[in-house]
């Protein structure tokens, strides 16, 4: 049988790493002259992929697993989009396996092995539960025995995979800076779990950006109430329940867009105004973001991005016929809108709440 280029001799005649290859080829953030590098290469080992490669050498299974939290989420629904974009133009078909909260990481590994997918892309509850890293560990290096993996989120010691990820601290800091560039130093933090890595790591950037920044240091602060819109609901209900008008927040971030809605509800409900009396600010940039009233600030991961990307690179591992190990962060982006106040400039809330 004719022996063909992978895309490490793509890497060694270039002089990159595999996943600057990958992204070169697959229309990825690289430079022209990096890119036109890296053609050049793939010509010089005839590289094609296995895209031009016979029937029969690469079998008749077209299909990617793609193992997500939920596609209600706007964010999981941007990121599917993106990723079976990418797919259906690499020529593969996109198993869509989206499992119930509490869904234990053994069934998902089961379900996979007895499918037999070409690959698998992992997102939300496969990689971000914090509860039981052990056994998420050992079923994934299973997996990886069988399949290429991709994983969007955080790493998990033990699993060298492709993984691509926004630092989920960014998004927090820099809703911090922005609120506190506006006066606020009474902000909440309403949202998350205590299973989810990401809702550990955005709470913690909060305190610590908080103590950096001067905000007032008080645990009542934080709703770690859920990540839906009853949850931003829930939590907002609880911070001016609790409390005298004086020690209300004078704005609160929330740990999702879907929590912002919730939490926008609430304080109108209350006979507040956001931003005047609360400035909010979200995370995701929801489609929905724009169009609410005030409109939703929001810090803006590019999901449909990150799915694309990380799609691209599992193609590139099923084609490369090895798993490709690397970490890739993205940059969030902060969308400045109505909600914040920004419009109002710097104000100063020690004088308005007395």
């Amino acid at each position: 049988m004719e022996k063909h280029s992978t895309i490490q001799d793509v890497a060694r005649v270039a002089g990159v790493s595999i996943a600057t290859v990958s992204r070169a080829l697959s229309g990825g953030s690289v430079s022209e002259r990096t890119r036109e590098k890296v053609e050049d290469a793939a010509r010089q080992v005839d590289y094609r992929g296995v895209a031009s490669r016979p029937n029969s050498e690469r079998g008749m299974n077209r299909s990617i697993a793609m193992v997500l939290s939920s596609q209600v989420s706007p964010y999981y629904a941007a990121l599917c989009e993106g990723a079976t974009a990418e797919a259906v133009r690499s020529g593969y078909r996109v198993l869509d396996l989206t499992y119930p909260e509490g869904t234990g990481i053994e069934m998902v590994m089961a379900d996979l092995l007895d499918l037999q997918p070409v690959g698998v892309l992992l997102a939300g509850f496969a990689v971000e539960n914090a509860l039981n890293q052990e056994t998420t560990r050992t079923c994934l290096q299973r997996l990886q025995k069988e399949m290429p993996l991709v994983a969007i989120g955080p790493p998990i010691e033990g699993i060298e995979c492709a993984r691509l990820t926004s630092d989920p601290s960014q998004c927090v800091r820099k809703a911090m800076a922005h609120l506190t560039m506006l006066g606020h130093r009474r902000i909440g933090f309403i949202g998350g779990v205590a299973s989810a890595r990401f809702s550990i790591i955005r709470e913690s950037a909060y305190i610590e950006e908080g103590k950096r920044f001067g905000c007032d240091d008080d645990p009542g602060l934080i709703m770690r109430t859920g990540v839906n819109a009853q949850a931003g609901e829930l939590g907002m209900s609880i911070l001016l329940g609790n409390r005298r008008r004086a020690l209300y927040p004078t704005a609160v971030f929330c740990i999702n867009d879907l929590v912002a809605l919730g939490a926008m509800k609430e304080i109108q409900k209350s006979g507040l105004r956001v931003p005047e009396d609360i400035a909010v600010v979200g995370c995701d940039n929801a489609f929905f973001a724009a169009y609410l009233t005030p409109s939703l600030t929001t810090v803006d991961l590019h999901p449909f991005d990150h799915g694309r990307s990380a799609m691209s690179e599992l193609v590139m591992s099923i084609h490369a016929g090895h798993p490709i190990s690397f970490n890739q962060a993205f940059e969030s982006s902060l969308i400045v809108r109505e909600s914040c106040g920004a419009s109002l400039g710097v104000r100063h809330f020690s004088a308005e709440l007395t």
